[in-house]
């Protein structure tokens, strides 16, 4: 087991030093949006990584908004929406953040009203002890991005959909690879977990009205406290 162990952390870095190196040339310049990353074969060896690690790194790259995939013609840095002078890699990055939050004031209302007329006793044991935690233990950014996606995985659990779960699995897994920049800007620690009691609430009195409006209202303030904290930071204007 230690040498398996052992062996995927080796994996996980190999990834990582990708991600970090791939960040480093869009950060610099050489590779600018709407460029081609350069082929396969030419990264494993300048990187010196193989096939497995540098696609794994690719999907990383894609999921934090930083390359995508067109059919036929190979990878490229992406485009923002908005093409300002001097590009960063973190502006690339928070534009897929927002536009997964702007996804997700569809979805979480639908998923939280679903679970609302489908929750078990034991679905609602496992939201109830998923806010039990200790408030002290989300200071760790890691640890709110962990608690935050067993919460809303644990929701879609009881909806008995697994498309609704595979789409929390995706979502979250921008989120975990972004998880420090997006819950540095959120410090929101007591309103994220009142809202997530609010939605359980709903989910315990099996009223769909009430569980989409709660998680309408919880989605909805995330994607304004990170649009206005991202907007600030563009104008150079420290937070308060």
């Amino acid at each position: 087991m230690r040498i398996m162990a052992e062996k995927k952390i080796k994996q996980t870095r190999i990834y990582e030093k990708v991600v970090e190196e791939l960040k480093g040339l869009i950060s610099a310049g050489t590779l600018r949006p709407g460029e081609p990353l350069p082929p396969e074969r030419k990264l494993m060896e300048n990187i010196g990584v193989s096939r497995s690690s540098l696609r794994e790194a690719f999907r990383v790259l894609e999921l934090m908004g930083l390359i995508e995939s067109i059919p036929g013609k190979g990878r490229f840095v992406r485009k923002p929406q908005k093409e300002p002078g001097n590009i960063r890699t973190e502006q690339l990055e928070d534009n897929a953040i927002l536009e997964l939050m702007e996804a997700r004031r569809t979805l979480d209302p639908a998923i939280a009203a679903e679970a609302a007329r489908r929750a078990s006793p034991s679905d609602l044991t496992k939201l109830r002890r998923l806010l039990s935690l200790p408030e002290k233990a989300l200071e760790s950014f890691e640890f709110r991005a962990k608690t935050d996606f067993d919460f809303h995985y644990a929701l879609a659990e009881a909806t008995k959909n697994f498309v609704f779960l595979n789409i929390v699995k995706m979502t979250f897994n921008l989120i975990m690879a972004t998880h420090e920049r997006i819950y540095k800007l959120l410090s929101d620690k007591e309103a994220f977990l009142n809202e997530h009691k609010a939605i359980y609430e709903a989910i315990l009195d099996h009223d769909p009205e009430r569980a989409s409006l709660e998680a309408r209202q919880h989605i909805e303030r995330i994607y304004r406290t990170l649009q206005d904290a991202i907007a600030l930071e563009e104008s150079g204007i420290e937070r308060p």
